[in-house]
């Protein structure tokens, strides 16, 4: 099995909900999905642009976007977080001299996803997770890495688990994880329940788990 994550989030526009979000989906054939992706891109590579979904010029890649989550080999994920429920108990470590502790909040999030995966039910799973900026650069993010696969294996000692970081721009199936993220994203911050009702039976979602 392959899960791919991507991450959305609202942290400082007060007038719409504030969230922290880890979106994506997982596959068995991750390469007949991507060869699917890559034929609806092609058009527009010649844009001359980096692709992504929050720019106005791939708005119908996006649309794209929709018929393939459609296919009936791929599961949505998502966990969701909105800010003001994260627990106060400074035990937790979410919040550090009364600011959020992003990375914390990140990582209690991706693990309370992973643990919904069943992973345990497959001989070898594969993670990919979009690589972002940390704080205290890449030593932060060497200790990310590390405490998350120390979750694996401590979690999923019987599965052959390899779990990677790196950008959209260097893997295709990050690329789709991210228009995929940008769909939830546009769900949460505009409260349409209806999106989640419509893909009710594809999604596995989990919501202020922290």
């Amino acid at each position: 099995m392959f899960v791919v994550i991507d991450e959305s989030f609202n942290l400082q526009d007060k007038t719409k909900p504030r969230f922290i979000s880890i979106n994506g989906f997982t596959v068995l054939n991750i390469k007949s999905l991507t060869k699917k992706w890559k034929n609806y891109r092609l058009p527009f590579t010649k844009k001359g642009r980096r692709i992504h979904a929050t720019d106005s010029a791939f708005v119908g890649l996006r649309d794209k976007t929709l018929q393939i989550i459609a296919r009936p080999d791929i599961t949505l994920i998502t966990a969701f977080q909105v800010i003001q429920e994260i627990t106060l108990d400074d035990k937790k470590g979410y919040f550090k001299k009364g600011k959020l502790n992003f990375e914390k909040v990140y990582f209690g999030l991706l693990t309370a996803l992973l643990s919904k995966l069943e992973i345990q039910e497959y001989r070898a799973v594969k993670i990919i997770l979009d690589s972002r900026k940390y704080k205290s650069g890449i030593i932060g993010k060497k200790a990310f890495q590390q405490a998350i696969l120390s979750f694996l294996n401590e979690h999923y000692p019987k599965v052959a688990v390899a779990f990677k970081m790196q950008s959209s721009t260097s893997d295709i199936s990050l690329e789709l994880a991210d228009f995929i993220s940008n769909l939830f994203y546009r769900a949460y911050i505009s409260k349409n329940d209806a999106f989640f009702e419509d893909l009710k039976f594809k999604i596995i979602q989990i919501k202020n788990p922290l």
